[in-house]
C-alpha cells in the first residue's frame, strides 16, 4: 500500500460515467420482511477477486428492481431523499441488468445499515414516485451482467492511470477503444494466464471528458499499489489493439 500512497496527490476529478460488471446475484428471500417486490443481493461481490464471500450481518450491494425506467434526475432526486431522511451513508446508482434473458432497470444500493430497512426504503421510493418491480421470478446465485450510470471520483496517479478516492482497493486505467463484454471477458482470461497478475476483479468502464467518451478498465484488489496496477494494465494493453 505504500506505493500507492506515496503517488497519490490531493487532486481529485469528477467525471460522470458507468461501470459494466458481471457477478452472481440472488433475490433476497427473509421471511421476516415480508417482500412482495424484488431485490437482488450481489451473492459475492467483485467475484474476480474474492472465490467465495461469507454472508454479513448487514446487506452489502442491494440491486431493487423498478417497474419501468426512470428519467436520471427523478431518481437522483429520490436517492438523495432517501438519503436525507433514512440512512446518509447510502451510496445510489441506476442501472440495468440483464440476467436469465431479461433486461430490467435498476438502482443499486450500498451502505444500507439493517436488512429492515428495506421496507422503509420501499415506502420512500412510492412516496416519491418510483415503484420498485413485484417479485415475480426466484433468482438464486445466477450470473447477471450489471451496468451502473454514476459519478467517477478518480485521483490521478500517472497519466492514464487513476486511484477511487473512496477506496485504495480499486484502481482505474484508460485503454485505447471500446472493447464489448465478450471480448473484455476473453482478453480478462489472457491477463490472468499471468499467474503473477491472477488474483483482482475486472469491470469495463468509461466516463465522459470534453463531450468524448474515455475507455477504462476498473481492477479491485487489495493491497492494490501502482505497480501492481500497471503490470495488470501492461498486460490488457498487449491484447487490446487500437
Amino acid at each position: 500500500m505504500e506505493a500507492m500512497k506515496e503517488k497519490t496527490t490531493d487532486l481529485v476529478i469528477e467525471r460522470f460515467g458507468w461501470i459494466t460488471k458481471e457477478e452472481p446475484l440472488s433475490c433476497i428471500t427473509d421471511i421476516n420482511l415480508n417482500l412482495n417486490i424484488c431485490i437482488l443481493e450481489a451473492v459475492s461481490p467483485f467475484f474476480g477477486y474474492y472465490a467465495d464471500q461469507p454472508k454479513t450481518s448487514k446487506p452489502m450491494y442491494l440491486y431493487w428492481f423498478l417497474e419501468r425506467h426512470y428519467t436520471m434526475e427523478h431518481l437522483t432526486r429520490t436517492l438523495e431523499y432517501i438519503r436525507q431522511n433514512c440512512n446518509e451513508n447510502i451510496d445510489g446508482a441506476a442501472g440495468q441488468i440483464h440476467i436469465l434473458n431479461e433486461s430490467y432497470p435498476v438502482i443499486r444500493m450500498l451502505n444500507l445499515g439493517q436488512y429492515n430497512q428495506i421496507t422503509t426504503v420501499q415506502t420512500m421510493f412510492e412516496k416519491m414516485g418510483i415503484k420498485p418491480k413485484k417479485g415475480t421470478r426466484k433468482i438464486q446465485n445466477q450470473m447477471g451482467l450489471i451496468q451502473l450510470n454514476k459519478f467517477l471520483h478518480l485521483n490521478p496517479l500517472e497519466e492514464g492511470i487513476y486511484l477511487d478516492k473512496d477506496t485504495v482497493h480499486r484502481g482505474f486505467f484508460i485503454i485505447p477503444r471500446y472493447v464489448d463484454w465478450e471480448e473484455f471477458k476473453k482478453i480478462t482470461t489472457e491477463v490472468k494466464y499471468d499467474t503473477s497478475l491472477i488474483f483482482f476483479d475486472a469491470a469495463r468502464a468509461a466516463f465522459m471528458e470534453q463531450g468524448k467518451i474515455v475507455e477504462l478498465v476498473r481492477i479491485y484488489r487489495e493491497n492494490l499499489t501502482i505497480e501492481k496496477l500497471k503490470a495488470i494494465r501492461d498486460r490488457y494493453l498487449k491484447f487490446i489493439k487500437e
